[in-house]
């Protein structure tokens, strides 16, 4: 396995807080987790040589404000779609060095932090911000694709928040990305 490939497979401990019915805080979980590719699903595989990128989905609301004592299934290894319109989840996500990336839009608002490597943030207008470890960038909607501008694997923590989606050009509202039923899952009613 080649060290991007390894690095693109660096394991991130999520540690998961709950609270008792008595009303004290405990560890409800402590796992390390390895990025996947989400295009082998239902497998899930470690991202190879030809893969867009890893992602490690964190955590997953399924309502905003967040039910707090609401049980959630383990969104790791799961198909969580790009933005849930349900609530809001958090995920790492995982960039090999490439030309290009994918345009798409969200109906979200996404916080974005450079946790290492150097980043490219184009937007459809034809702008780029080149965006390196620490940087923070808060993406309103826009119809955008992330490329890694540097030489080793990129990785970026990202919050994905729903929003109304009220996003228009001439009056017209624009609508997500269509993404397929990787990106897409069908959402469950819960």
């Amino acid at each position: 396995m080649s060290s991007q490939l390894l690095n693109m497979a660096n394991p991130v401990r999520r540690v998961i807080t709950a609270t008792d019915p008595k009303g004290k805080g405990y560890f409800a979980s402590d796992e390390t987790l390895t990025p996947y590719d989400p295009t082998t699903a239902p497998h899930f595989t470690v991202p190879g040589p030809d893969a867009g990128f890893g992602v490690v989905q964190i955590h997953r609301s399924r309502s905003l404000p967040a039910d707090n004592q609401r049980p959630l299934p383990d969104p790791h290894r799961t198909l969580v779609p790009l933005a849930d319109t349900k609530g809001p989840s958090c995920r790492i996500l995982d960039l090999p060095p490439a030309e290009s990336g994918w345009f798409h839009r969200t109906l979200s608002l996404d916080y974005a932090v450079i946790l290492s490597g150097t980043v490219g943030f184009i937007t459809d207008g034809g702008e780029e911000k080149v965006l390196k470890e620490h940087d923070v960038i808060v993406c309103r909607g826009v119809n955008h694709e992330w490329v890694n501008r540097g030489e080793g694997v990129a990785r970026i923590f990202v919050v994905v928040v729903p929003s109304l989606g009220m996003v228009t050009e001439d009056g017209k509202r624009l609508e997500k990305t269509k993404a397929g039923d990787v990106y897409d899952p069908k959402e469950e009613d819960d």
